[in-house]
This record gives structure tokens, C-alpha cells and sequence, in this order.
């Protein structure tokens, strides 16, 4: 299991918590593409363009 995380993926590239409900939600980028969110139970909430790092 990852370090602090709730499921065994590696450690999230980047967290990601909605203000609106407190959820957090772990980022995993793809090298050709967008990022993988999953929810605390390691299920696949959505992906998304990458987000800068510069942001």
C-alpha cells in the first residue's frame, strides 16, 4: 500500500481537494495524456487535461 494513501497505486503525482464537499482526489498523469482522479477507495472519478505544475 502506498505511503498515507488508501489503496496500493504509487503515490498520486498530484491531490486534488473539491471545495464544495471536502472530497480529495488522487492524480495520476499519463505520459501521452491526460490525468487519471481516483477517489479515496482507488475507484477512477474522472480524467482531465494535465494540469500545469506551474499553476
Amino acid at each position: 500500500m502506498g505511503k498515507g494513501f488508501p489503496f496500493s497505486f504509487k503515490s498520486p503525482d498530484r491531490e486534488s481537494r473539491n471545495e464544495s464537499d471536502g472530497k480529495t482526489f488522487y492524480g495520476y498523469d499519463n505520459e501521452n495524456g491526460p490525468t487519471d482522479w481516483y477517489d479515496k477507495d482507488g475507484n477512477l472519478d474522472s480524467y482531465s487535461k494535465t494540469p500545469s505544475d506551474d499553476d
